[in-house]
């Protein structure tokens, strides 16, 4: 079945079984390292207390530069979010607020209103007044197609 996979004759090559892969895994350094910090901090913490207050002191400046990550949450608030809610002010200004609200709905309530009040002064009720716009109508219509005849 190597010939299907070729990857599975280079790991039985390496590979030794679960016992042989722990007994390595204690001699790599990530394992060695992981003593010593568990080790490096019982010292600290249990046998000589005043030690991390003394290594604060003597690196302030790097305690401080880590305490605060790298200010990357300062320059996260300062600057990107406050730039994307300035953004967003600005766009519910004057895209919702200015041009959907006050042109497109509020807008549009006003041009129906003043045309209504347009319409209402000429509708009078009379016959002879829809008379007269029904001659001028076809006045208009029968202009425009002989002009559009020649």
């Amino acid at each position: 079945n190597t010939a299907l996979h070729p990857a599975m004759a280079k790991l039985a090559e390496i590979f030794h079984g679960p016992v042989g892969m722990a007994l390595h895994g204690l001699q790599t350094a990530p394992f060695w390292l992981a003593v010593s910090g568990v080790a490096l901090s019982y010292y600290m913490y249990m046998v000589n207390p005043a030690l991390p207050a003394a290594i604060k002191r003597a690196f302030h400046p790097v305690y401080v530069l880590l305490e605060n990550k790298y200010y990357l949450d300062w320059i996260n608030e300062n600057i990107l979010a406050r730039g994307a809610r300035m953004l967003g002010f600005g766009l519910w200004k004057g895209g919702d607020q200015a041009l959907i609200d006050g042109v497109m709905v509020n807008g549009s309530w006003k041009i129906v209103g003043w045309v209504a009040g347009v319409v209402r002064k000429l509708q009078t009720g009379f016959v002879y007044h829809y008379a007269l716009v029904m001659i001028l109508g076809i006045f208009v219509l029968m202009t425009y197609f002989v002009l559009l005849n020649k």
